[in-house]
């Protein structure tokens, strides 16, 4: 049985890191804070709660993250799964850590910003152009070199 799959959405808490390990495989860490609010009645919100994921990308999946030049601020979807928690005792209570591989990563451009953004892994934008969508080329590869996804003399049975 496969892991179970999480996806997070929430905003990158500080600037990722992007690194080699001695062995030569690329990893990028992210940290993403995602939470609950709800209406304060004053036209703003009130902060419930906020989980802090450690996000690591491991090689093609650290290059494809590098590639949407992700940033402190940015809203992010963030897709893998969980790899283990962490509980820290402090002044101002407790809090979690939860340890996540990724496999997918979507990041929203800035308000300021006209373009920008894009995504890879799992998550598909409605919008691909200028956006980086890498998962879409992989789809359409696989596509066009096997049997799956072409139509030929109107035969729909599966080849088994």
């Amino acid at each position: 049985m496969s892991d179970a799959r999480t996806t997070i959405d929430g905003v990158i808490a500080s600037d990722p890191r992007f690194n080699t390990t001695p062995n030569g495989a690329k990893v990028a860490n992210i940290r993403v804070l995602a939470g609950r609010s709800k209406p304060d009645g004053n036209g703003g919100w009130e902060q419930l709660s906020t989980t802090a994921y450690d996000v690591a990308f491991w090689k093609e999946h650290a290059d494809l993250a590098s590639a949407l030049n992700p940033e402190r601020g940015s809203k992010v979807t963030v897709t893998g799964t969980i790899t283990g928690v962490e509980k820290y005792d402090g002044q101002n209570g407790e809090s979690l850590s939860i340890k996540v591989n990724g496999e997918g990563l979507r990041v929203f451009p800035k308000r300021d910003q006209q373009q920008g953004g894009g995504n890879f892994g799992g998550q598909q934008s409605q919008q691909n152009t200028q956006q980086g969508n890498f998962q879409q080329g992989r789809q359409q590869q696989a596509q066009q070199s096997s049997g799956w996804g072409q139509n030929p003399g109107g035969n729909d049975e599966s080849p088994f």
